[in-house]
């Protein structure tokens, strides 16, 4: 179960801080709505608690957890799927997962890709994604703002 305060990680989402538990009136129905406001877009999400497993929501991780993730990204990538269609698939589909390591493989394999000038247009919008739900995690993990944030994955990138 979800506290207020605690800070939480959704898939397609990012990372946010569950706010309350709610009542609220939908067509006559009284529910309670749990609160989550994501750093992102600067969202609230009102999700049924009783929908709540839907959308697999996690604790941000520890510090640690998120220095070994971080660690990916300054590898060198093993194996990259040639076809660029399949590649946006599977990136997408580790995205989609919400797991900060699959992320981070994703933010290293398309900043290779982006070093080498090999990049496509289409990947652009998955990396920034990427990059996005992986900062706004680090945002709440080492208590900094997007930018540093963004410019730590950055720099792991070079």
């Amino acid at each position: 179960m979800l506290n207020c305060g605690q800070k939480v990680f959704v898939p397609n989402y990012g990372a946010g801080i569950m706010k309350d538990l709610e009542d609220k009136k939908n067509y006559d129905i009284n529910k309670k709505y749990i609160s989550i406001s994501f750093l992102l877009n600067d969202i609230d999400l009102f999700i049924p608690e009783d929908k709540i497993a839907g959308y697999r929501i996690r604790s941000i991780v520890k510090k640690e957890e998120l220095e070994r993730a971080m660690a990916i990204i300054s590898n060198k990538p093993t194996d990259i799927e040639r076809k660029w269609s399949k590649r946006y698939r599977l990136n997408n589909d580790k995205i989609k997962d919400g797991d900060l390591f699959k992320m981070c493989e994703v933010i290293r394999d398309l900043y290779y890709l982006k070093n080498q000038g090999m990049l496509p247009p289409g990947e652009k919008k998955i990396l920034c994604n990427a990059e996005n739900m992986v900062a706004s995690e680090i945002v709440l993990v080492l208590d900094i703002n997007m930018e540093e944030a963004i410019a730590q994955i950055r720099n792991l990138g070079k």
